[in-house]
């Protein structure tokens, strides 16, 4: 028999409570327990055509209660259906909420990279949020002339390195990026020596950290970060290579398949 001290109450969607009294937990029945109804949950959402609250783009929590109350045919996850959302000037300004610093323990972070021409004129966007949805940071600039692989990578790093100042301490990075994400986790190879060290330096940041862990996530899921990484290079005027070497060499490098382990 156990004893229940006390009732936890959280917002709709903020799970960094649940996660930090899981990682209090040190008896080995109850921590399997734990993790049954976990999986018993996904399994359930995944039956309704829902993703866990970290999958789902900013504001699929909301689309998914929805959902859950409208019967449909469709068995499309809703975000694939929802309109593409026009983003102003000053929700894809960069800033940091610093009243937010120290206070966050878990976190979801949605990354992308955006390069025109591959290589070319290059952006990195990053959003970083609370487990139930609040923004506490992003990242929207320009970083020269690359590929988009590159700049994937490089937004992936800073999205680290902010989350790793503000005190995080279990982050789940979100990408579009299949690639990245199965290098990041070993499921792919990586050949390329550009990529190789970014790797590298990504798994140096994570090791920073008490968890990281990496999703892929649909690009519909991911228009925010896509809109802070393209809005820095939409005003560079248009400049084309005469290398075909390099273009050969960019789509190359963005091979889905590159390193495939399986």
């Amino acid at each position: 028999m156990h004893r229940v001290l006390d009732i936890l109450a959280t917002e709709d969607g903020d799970v960094s409570e649940v996660v930090n009294r899981f990682r209090d937990i040190e008896n080995t029945a109850l921590r399997t327990a734990f993790h049954n109804c976990a999986v018993l949950l996904r399994m359930l959402e995944a039956q309704a055509g829902l993703t866990p609250t970290w999958e789902g783009g900013p504001g699929a929590e909301t689309q998914q209660a929805v959902a859950s109350n409208t019967k449909s045919t469709d068995s499309s996850p809703p975000t694939k259906n929802a309109p593409k959302r026009r983003f102003t000037p000053q929700e894809l300004q960069p800033f940091v909420d610093e009243t937010q610093r120290g206070k966050v323990s878990v976190a979801k972070v949605y990354v992308d990279g955006a390069s025109r021409g591959n290589p070319g004129p290059a952006g990195i966007g990053v959003a970083l949020f609370t487990m139930d949805g609040k923004k506490i940071a992003q990242i929207s600039r320009a970083i020269g002339t690359t590929t988009n692989n590159a700049a994937e990578y490089t937004a992936l790093i800073e999205a680290l390195k902010l989350a790793k100042d503000l005190g995080i301490q279990q982050l789940y990075v979100l990408s579009d990026s299949q690639l990245m994400v199965n290098q990041m986790t070993g499921r792919y190879k990586v050949k390329h020596p550009q990529i190789a060290e970014f790797v590298a330096q990504a798994q140096e940041l994570a090791k920073q950290f008490a968890k990281v862990s990496f999703h892929f996530i649909e690009r519909e899921n991911n228009r925010l970060a896509d809109a802070l990484s393209t809005a820095p290079i939409a005003k560079i005027p248009n400049q084309r290579t005469d290398s075909s070497s390099q273009e050969l060499m960019a789509l190359l490098d963005d091979n889905p398949d590159e390193g495939r382990t399986e």
